[in-house]
């Protein structure tokens, strides 16, 4: 008579177990609360690059404004100034242990970066505005 033990240490119950294992995790990836934990790590990465951005804006680039008479930035201070809130969002999520990099994509996150700053820049008639309600 086979025990359990010798059911689970054999190559048919490793198996069995292994299956289980596997149908257990796919269910786990595929559930609305894994789709909804998802989407909760991408909205708060996206609130840190914009807090990111608004504190580039308010430290930066409103000193460059403010001090020419064109109020407009050159190529370079833009990029300088994308380039400074792109450190500031991985520092702060550091801070608040989200791997902006991670969640957003690291070949993505300029084109995060591009979409908020064109977001903010639409909204500016009224000064700067934070981006939120961005869903």
């Amino acid at each position: 008579m086979m025990t359990f033990t010798d059911f689970v240490n054999s190559d048919q119950g490793l198996t069995l177990v292994g299956a289980f294992a596997a149908a257990i995790w796919a269910l786990a990836k595929t559930g609305k609360w894994f789709a909804h934990l998802q989407d909760q790590r991408l909205q708060r990465a996206l609130e840190i690059l914009e807090a990111a951005i608004e504190e580039t804006y308010r430290t930066y680039v409103q000193a460059i404004k403010a001090a020419r008479a064109d109020g407009k930035l050159t190529e370079d201070e833009r990029r300088n100034a994308r380039q400074m809130a792109r450190e500031r969002a991985i520092a702060l999520g550091k801070l608040a242990g989200v791997d902006v990099l991670r969640v957003l994509g690291e070949p993505f996150i300029d084109l995060w970066l591009t979409r908020l700053v064109n977001r903010a820049k639409s909204n500016s008639d009224a000064g700067w505005q934070t981006l939120s309600t961005f869903r």
